[in-house]
């Protein structure tokens, strides 16, 4: 499956892939972000891969400009509450501080409320990382209820909010 949109291209993980995400995961620039910071082994990366590729998991390699950039998602899909789990790192450090982790969340989130008919998109944001919480912010996500003792905090984004937000991102483009 590859999706292009926005100037961006995401490509289904698939498990020739896995070394590539699970050597980027290991690294100490991604892993500080994510809240399993333990070393990841080839063989943890197998049964990772093997427990989530199916229709409730959706991982995809970012492209932009024939490069492999960085690792997007919408997980633990629930058809029943329309809702999934959205997740993006960007491992090349000359893709950060760009357009392109926006490119890329909007390609995933129409994916998720087009395709996949989805009505809201969660993500689990840690604390202390500021910027990912000013990201997700930006694209329409909101801090769920009694988070302020949490480490890992839950957020939100609601369909028709996305909607709005995404109209006024995409004219910066």
């Amino acid at each position: 499956m590859k999706i292009t949109k926005y100037g961006v291209t995401l490509v289904r993980l698939t498990e020739d892939k896995i070394e590539l995400v699970r050597n980027w995961r290991n690294d100490p620039k991604i892993a500080q972000y994510m809240e399993f910071k333990e070393y990841i082994t080839p063989e943890m990366q197998l049964e990772w891969f093997n427990k989530i590729n199916n229709d409730n998991n959706y991982f995809f390699l970012i492209e932009y400009e024939e490069k492999e950039i960085g690792l997007i998602n919408v997980r633990d899909i629930n058809s029943i509450e329309k809702v999934g789990e959205g997740g993006i790192f960007i491992f090349d450090d000359n893709c950060l501080n760009s357009d392109i982790s926006f490119r890329a969340s909007l390609c995933l989130n129409d994916f998720g409320f087009e395709t996949l008919l989805l009505k809201k998109m969660k993500a689990h944001i840690l604390r202390n990382n500021k910027r990912a919480i000013q990201f997700n912010k930006l694209i329409g996500y909101k801090l769920a209820d009694n988070q302020d003792g949490n480490l890992n905090q839950l957020y939100y984004l609601i369909e028709e909010e996305y909607n709005i937000k995404k109209e006024r991102i995409i004219r910066l483009f």
